[in-house]
């Protein structure tokens, strides 16, 4: 009957390993997939981070750019004023001799 007895035992034993086993491996299952889902998390909250600050960034350059243009506008306007105001009497006697000379 010893024999029998520390068959069990061993038996027995055998079997809470297995289950203890078992066990790691769901809690390192768990664990792997808690990682897996953190490092989605982390990398989803990195590219929004990157995608806001080229949109901030974009938006900068466009503000800029815009600012710019328009400056250049009111420059070219205002050349063109000058040139009108300097020249405009010329230009319109000069028009108007074309006309009565093409009569």
């Amino acid at each position: 009957m010893d024999i029998i007895s520390e068959i069990l035992e061993t038996d027995r034993l055998a079997e809470e390993k297995i289950k203890k086993a078992y066990e790691q491996k769901a809690q390192l299952e768990q664990q792997t997939d808690e990682q897996i889902q953190q490092l989605k998390k982390d990398a989803v909250e990195k590219t929004e981070s990157i995608r806001e600050k080229l949109s901030l960034r974009t938006k900068a350059e466009i503000q800029e750019q815009t600012e710019k243009a328009e400056k250049e506008e009111k420059e070219r306007i205002a050349r063109l004023d000058e040139l009108y105001s300097t020249k405009h009497r010329k230009w319109e006697k000069a028009i108007c001799e074309k006309i009565i000379s093409n009569y």
